[in-house]
């Protein structure tokens, strides 16, 4: 309840400042975003770490989530603090947890 105006509010305080400032709702949740394009690249948005790297599989911590891509001739072409960027020819995307 706020104080100061005796107003209840059930949305939770980083949707309510995500909608006010205009920003996307999953700049707010800490959640991941991953963008495929067609079988040969994929951008990961939220990337916490590089668990496992070879020509063969890559896996990505997301923080309490995990994706692993699999395929032929991968390759991490981008790496910064929060984004991977993955190129070869993607097979199959598994998420866990």
């Amino acid at each position: 309840m706020d104080r100061s105006s005796g107003k209840s509010y059930r949305t939770p305080l980083s949707h309510r400042l995500c909608s006010s400032m205009e920003l996307p709702e999953e700049a707010c949740r800490n959640c991941s975003k991953i963008e495929i394009i067609s079988n040969c690249s994929a951008v990961v948005d939220g990337c916490k770490s590089v668990l496992e790297y070879d020509e063969s599989t890559v896996k990505l911590s997301l923080g309490k989530n995990t994706v692993t891509f699999s395929g032929t001739g991968l390759s991490i072409s981008s790496l910064s603090s929060c984004q991977a960027m993955i190129e070869g020819m993607i097979i199959s995307v598994v998420f866990g947890g």
